[in-house]
Parts: structure tokens; C-alpha cells; sequence
């Protein structure tokens, strides 16, 4: 007789420093999850890795709610507790059940808890008992908590950065359970590191970060061990947990138990590295986008405001020092900004007003700035497909949109801000980010996969926004000590290796 496997989705990345909170509006929610599954079963995304893996192999699977919501501020407690009573409700019909497969990011807050994977997954646990297995995927920026290891069996992150395994964790997590009833419960270990980076500084492509992914990958191809994850937490949630973490899956306990922990020390040689290099000024980016003839732009990284670490895409600051070269420099930009983007549908194409941008939403982080005798360019509803190679394919929807324009100066007003940093965001209102002097990305990483190739420079900006890269100006509250870069630390302060289940 086949397997049965319930699985289900909630992912949203939380940010403690967002001032608004994420309600039922920022999810797309999906009862019967079989919806979003692809007629391929491989169309980038995590359910269909675990879908296609699973029913490749017999399993009789049971999806239930899909939410997924973009990065954003903490989550209204009542959305929480509508996925909760959902998953519960539907699992108590479930007869027989051998497995749970749950997607998820891992660094998801509400109003009332820091923790909002743990609490589910202890729920769940709770729910269908000790002999159910349960199997989670998280990004690679998961906080992964003790709450999390005590409840589930096996833990799958995200092995890239910028984000290109979406598919490939799903697959793993779902071939955990597979493995788990074919060759037995196998062993999992977590060490923890006090230490958290800002996203805009380090990549698994290349530099240090890739070696120590490399060196775990190497661990497992030799068949030494089942799986690694490293996480790299999501700096930007204040928490009384956050720690960077090591998780290795094997079936040799005592193999997993050392190699985590010699993980554990590489990560936590690799804090000073992780924090990257200095930033560059704004000024500096323009003059470098001035001098450069290699006929490619620069891109100005302006992580601090990036919606996909979970800041607001509010902030004009860019902007503010552009507007001096409007008539030197052709450059796109974005701004989240609603009131601008009616102003933009009440004028309508090719007239001609003056707008204030910016502080819209975070009005601690930023200020207004005002663009006279702006010509409005597009109005557009705000979809696009993505070009990716994150997400390629995938349908954005940024709400109501518009292209104004002042001088050389291209800017992407809208409702909200999805996937800045994919090409297709300013394709979508016509501008063709390769013909730009100087571009500005509101992301951190992410939009590198899609960028290097046609850009001639990436400057990480200094900037401001609910994503700050130096995360010791941040007013956090509640974080451990020590943690590193705010104190330093030592090899004593690692949580060495443990298993918990």
C-alpha cells in the first residue's frame, strides 16, 4: 500500500523593522493546493518539487492551503491562526497518515510570536503524533530554532544564493521521507551560530560563502552524509532567537554530529567576511556611472530598500541625488508610492506634472522628494512575467503602475513592489534596464543571477530602509547576546552540535 502524505504551504519572510503589519491582503491563499502545481510538475517552485518527487514514487499525497505572501513587515496573528485551523481541521480526517511535507521560509513573524515555523510545526507534531514523519523546506535566510528540530524530522534549506534550487529543495525535502521508509529514520544534527550578515553582502557563487557550501556538498557527494543546510538567517527580524545554523542529515551519528560541528567553526570563521566590504556612497556610484564607457550600466544596489528582504520599495533617496544629472545620465528607478501612481492615472499619458515621491509608507526611514515637470510615460496594471533565472516564468503583480519621467530620469511609480529586482520589472513599463547609464536595484542579492551578465559594475550603496545594511545602526530590542557583529565572539559561544529527535 502507498504512502500518504499531507503537504501544505506558508511562506512569508518577516521583517521586524517594516512598520506595517502583513494581513490576509499580502497572501495568495489556495485551499486545494494541487492548483498551483504545474502540468510539468517542475516550474520552479518548491511544492512541485515535493509534488513531482512524491507521486513519482507512488505516494498517495494530500494537499491542503497554499499561502504564500512576498517579503513584508510581521504577520497579523488571525492569518496565522486561519492556516493553523485549516491544516489541523483537514489533518484530523486524514486516516492513516504516514508523512507531512510542509513548504515554508523559515523567518516569519507574527504580532505575538517570534517564531512562527516552530510554533507551527510543534502544533502539527502535536496533531498527528510521534510515528507521523514530518519534513520541512526553508529558505537558505530561515531562522532555524530548537522549537523546529524538536518537532520535525528533517530540515531541507535552500544550498544558493541568489535563490536558483527552488525546485531542487522541494525535491529534497520530500526525498527525506522517501529515504526515512526505505532506509530507515537517519540522524540530524544542528549547531548554532551567534552571528547574522546583511543579505547584499555575500553570495554561494563565489568567494567564501561557496567554499563552505562547497565543502559540504563535497561531504555528501563522497556519501558521508544525506543532506546539509547552512543557514544564513534573515538579519532583519528582532528576535530573542537569531543565530545562523548547521544542519547535517545522515545515517553515521557520529559522522553527522563532527561534521556539523566542523561546519560550525567555518561559519563562524567566515562573520567578519560575511559582513562584506565597505559600502559605497551614493555620490561615488554616480561618479563611477559618469566615467563608465564600457557601454553597459552600473547598478546601484539599494538593499536597504529592498521589498524582497522585506522593506517597503518607499524610499526616494536615490532619486533625490540623481536629479542634478537628470540631463546627464539615463537611469531607472524605482518608487513604491500609491498616491504618485493615481496622480500619474489622473494626468494621464503625456502630461506633465510635479510629484512628491518617497516616505510613503516608512515615513521614519525616508523623506518625500519632489520631481517637477515629470512627464507621465505608461500607465499599466503592474503584472509581468519574470525572466528570472529565479522564478523565471513566474506571473508578478505589482498592482496599478506608471513610467514618469524627468529628463533622462525613468521612474517606475507603483502600488507595491514584487521582484524589483528581475529585468522584467522595468521591461514592464518599457524601459530596457542594458540601454541605462545607471540603474537602480531595490534588492540585495537575488537580482545579481540576472544582472552580472549585462551590467558593467554592482555598487552596494550606502542607503536607508527597514533592510539597513549596517545592521548595528538597527533599533533592535530583543536580539541574544552576544551576537555577533554587535559583540564579538568565540568558538565558546557556538551551540554545538545536537540531535534532537
Amino acid at each position: 500500500m502507498s504512502k500518504k502524505v499531507f503537504f501544505c504551504r506558508l511562506s512569508q519572510e518577516s521583517n521586524s523593522f517594516n512598520p506595517d503589519f502583513a494581513d490576509f491582503s499580502s497572501f495568495q491563499i489556495i485551499s486545494n493546493g494541487v492548483d498551483v502545481l504545474s502540468e510539468d510538475g517542475k516550474a520552479g517552485i518548491t511544492v512541485n518539487g515535493i509534488y513531482k518527487t512524491l507521486n513519482d514514487k507512488g505516494y498517495e499525497l494530500i494537499p491542503d492551503v497554499f499561502m504564500q505572501a512576498d517579503s513584508g513587515a510581521p504577520i497579523k496573528n488571525q492569518v496565522i491562526n486561519y492556516f493553523v485551523d485549516e491544516t489541523l481541521s483537514k489533518l484530523k480526517t486524514i486516516s492513516d497518515l504516514d508523512a507531512v511535507c510542509i513548504s515554508m521560509h523559515g523567518a516569519t513573524l507574527s504580532d505575538v510570536s517570534d517564531d512562527v515555523c516552530g510554533d507551527i510545526l510543534e502544533l502539527i507534531r502535536n496533531q498527528v503524533g510521534e510515528k507521523v514523519v514530518i519534513s520541512v523546506s526553508f529558505d537558505l535566510h530561515a531562522n532555524v530554532t530548537e522549537k523546529t528540530l524538536k518537532n520535525a524530522d528533517y530540515v531541507s534549506g535552500y544550498q544558493t544564493y541568489p535563490h536558483l534550487d527552488l525546485y531542487e529543495v522541494g525535491v529534497r525535502a520530500a526525498q527525506r521521507i522517501i529515504d526515512h521508509f526505505e532506509n530507515g529514520k537517519a540522524f540530524v544534527a544542528r549547531a548554532e551560530i551567534p552571528v547574522i550578515a546583511p543579505a547584499h553582502a555575500y553570495t554561494t557563487s563565489t568567494g567564501e560563502l561557496k567554499k563552505l557550501m562547497d565543502k559540504a556538498k563535497a561531504y555528501k557527494d563522497s556519501g558521508k552524509i544525506l543532506d546539509y543546510s547552512i543557514f544564513q538567517a534573515q538579519p532583519w527580524i528582532d528576535a530573542k532567537q537569531i543565530f545562523a545554523t548547521v544542519i547535517i542529515t545522515g545515517y553515521d551519528k557520529q559522522t553527522v554530529l563532527d561534521i556539523t560541528n566542523e561546519l560550525a567553526i567555518d561559519e563562524f570563521n567566515l562573520r567578519k567576511n560575511l559582513q562584506g566590504s565597505p559600502l559605497i556612497s551614493i555620490n561615488e556610484v554616480i561618479k563611477k556611472a559618469l566615467k563608465n564607457k564600457t557601454g553597459k550600466p552600473v547598478v546601484l544596489c539599494d538593499s536597504a530598500d529592498s521589498p524582497n528582504a522585506g522593506a517597503n520599495g518607499d524610499s526616494a533617496t536615490v532619486l533625490e541625488y540623481l536629479l542634478p544629472y537628470q540631463d546627464k545620465l539615463k537611469c531607472a528607478l524605482a518608487v513604491v508610492d500609491k498616491s504618485a501612481v493615481d496622480k500619474a492615472y489622473e494626468l494621464g499619458v503625456g502630461n506633465v506634472g510635479d510629484f512628491v515621491l518617497g516616505g510613503s509608507i516608512a515615513k521614519n526611514l525616508s523623506k518625500p522628494v519632489t520631481v517637477k515637470n515629470a512627464t507621465v510615460k505608461v500607465l499599466s496594471d503592474g503584472d509581468f512575467y519574470a525572466y528570472g533565472p529565479q522564478e523565471r516564468g513566474q506571473l508578478k503583480k505589482n498592482g496599478k503602475s506608471a513610467l514618469i519621467a524627468v529628463g533622462k530620469i525613468y521612474i517606475h511609480i507603483s502600488y507595491a513592489a514584487k521582484t524589483i529586482g528581475d529585468k522584467g520589472f522595468f521591461r514592464s513599463v518599457g524601459v530596457e534596464p542594458e540601454l541605462m547609464d545607471l540603474v537602480c536595484v531595490k534588492a540585495c542579492t537575488s537580482f545579481r543571477a540576472g544582472y552580472e551578465p549585462i551590467s558593467s559594475e554592482i555598487c552596494n550603496a550606502q542607503t536607508t530602509g527597514a533592510a539597513g545594511t549596517d545592521l548595528t545602526l538597527l533599533p533592535f530590542e530583543k536580539r541574544p547576546k552576544p551576537l555577533f557583529p554587535f559583540e564579538e565572539i568565540s568558538l565558546s559561544d557556538i551551540k554545538q552540535a545536537k540531535i534532537y529527535r
